[in-house]
């Protein structure tokens, strides 16, 4: 009898022992799938923010085509649609005083056109935001409209559009670079 309760506690020893290695295995596993997802979704970060940030550098050349007048007045309207006063003054880059002051009566037009109200628009140009695109502030080509003496502030510069546009569509943008999860399909 007592032979076999021995053979017994071993057997249970050697049971208990070999759920434990099996446990660990799993857990090892487990550790080494989660440590390839969290590499595979840091580079995948890494490669939409290249994307946004090569976005962000052209920004900087598009005063220099043709068509950036018409940009700027969209701009403006677009701002005075969004804030819906009737009081406003804009302000830009020191470099697009001459478009942005050709474009506000441009704009007023448009937007009376648009929306049958009247805006009084002026132009501040003791306010002059920073020519390179700064993350976070209000920078880069495009105009602020500030209304209420800066109480309303609608910043429709081309990086604040930019980062709008890649926080809205930031699943579309992966979903296209790197195709479905196995969730999404």
């Amino acid at each position: 009898m007592m032979v076999h309760n021995a053979k017994q506690k071993i057997n249970s020893d050697y049971e208990q022992k070999e759920r434990d290695r099996e446990v660990e295995q799993r857990i090892s596993k487990s550790n080494q799938i989660t440590k390839s997802r969290v590499a595979k979704m840091e580079a995948r970060k890494v490669l939409v923010d290249d994307l946004m940030a090569s976005a962000m550098a052209k920004i900087n050349s598009i005063p220099n085509t043709p068509q950036y007048d018409n940009i700027v007045k969209d701009l403006l309207v677009q701002a005075f649609i969004k804030i819906e006063e009737a009081d406003l003054e804009v302000c830009c880059r020191a470099e697009d005083v001459a478009v942005v002051q050709g474009a506000i009566s441009k704009a007023v037009s448009a937007y009376q056109q648009k929306t049958n109200k009247q805006v009084k628009c002026v132009f501040n140009g003791t306010k002059v935001i920073p020519s390179q695109v700064v993350p976070g502030i209000p920078s880069g080509p495009g105009v602020v409209v500030i209304a209420q003496d800066g109480s309303i502030v609608c910043d429709n510069t081309l990086g604040a559009r930019l980062t709008l546009c890649y926080q809205e569509q930031t699943p579309e943008i992966r979903k296209r670079l790197f195709g479905l999860t196995k969730k999404q399909s």
